[in-house]
């Protein structure tokens, strides 16, 4: 409990020196498409980035569902071109077997491990050259419920890419690498996105990524998980400085040996709503 009240306290000491008033720009927001965006906030600028998430994945012998009950990013421009960052999500696993639907759900709640990092702008978009950011973040196994808490340090690597083709459309993607702290393998991840701005208040996207990672096998050896995800979302901005977001997605494809051989038949989706708040300076 201690953590939970730590926690939100430290939420509210950030935003309570500060007064939020509209600007003239319009908020760049790293929600809700995975990986990040190339924007950096704005010196002086702090951004509130929050948000819930919804999962859930149904195999032949397990039903998981996953709530984000609330994952919030706090963004804070140093200067031109650099920004601090840190995140926390409380989050919670309900699993419930299908080959014993008269057993108790299992339900485990608690935060992930906190991460702090930055974001900086390497190279700005001209013309066919896109705009190149780099996002460094280091999740903290000390600052994690018990049950989430990884044996080590979870770094989480990426490069993000941008390009503006015109006023209404933006062609992005990333590369990164994550750790979870108990494989020593990373997660390797890409994405690919277009984004729509229909007005100064409404915009849209759609995105491919996907995941591949190599682990290891219970009878020895190892093999590479690959996932493939497509999703879609909506951006309101009822003020320059805030955004209202709603998506949502599928996993599209996996490939894995052990669940091949074991467990073929399985689904999953997604679906998120946040809100983000710049406060200028």
């Amino acid at each position: 409990m201690k953590k939970y009240y730590l926690l939100g306290l430290m939420l509210l000491s950030s935003v309570a020196w500060l007064k939020a008033q509209d600007t003239t720009s319009i908020i760049a927001s790293d929600r809700p498409m995975f990986g990040e965006a190339v924007s950096i906030v704005p010196h002086k600028s702090l951004q509130v980035e929050t948000g819930f998430w919804y999962s859930e994945e149904n195999t032949r012998v397990a039903s998981t569902r996953g709530l984000g009950l609330n994952s919030t990013l706090l963004r804070y421009g140093i200067g031109e071109k650099v920004e601090l960052r840190f995140d926390y999500n409380l989050w919670q696993n309900r699993v419930r077997h299908s080959e014993d639907p008269v057993s108790a759900e299992v339900v485990q709640t608690g935060f992930l491990p906190i991460r702090f990092g930055m974001k900086a702008n390497l190279i700005e978009n001209k013309s066919w050259i896109p705009a190149v950011t780099f996002v460094g973040m280091l999740g903290l196994p000390q600052i994690a419920t018990d049950v989430f808490q990884p044996a080590y340090l979870s770094p989480d690597l990426q490069l993000s890419f941008a390009n503006r083709v015109n006023n209404w459309l933006t062609i992005s993607y990333n590369l990164g690498a994550r750790w979870d702290g108990d494989n020593p393998n990373p997660s390797n991840y890409y994405a690919l996105a277009t984004k729509f701005n229909f007005s100064s208040k409404v915009g849209a996207y759609l995105q491919g990524h996907g995941t591949f990672q190599r682990t290891s096998l219970p009878a020895g050896g190892s093999t590479i998980a690959q996932r493939t995800f497509g999703e879609a979302g909506l951006m309101f901005n009822p003020k320059p400085n805030i955004q209202i977001d709603l998506s949502g997605g599928v996993r599209v494809s996996e490939y894995d040996t052990e669940w091949i051989f074991y467990n073929s038949e399985r689904n999953y989706y997604f679906a998120t709503v946040g809100l983000s708040w710049r406060f200028p300076r």
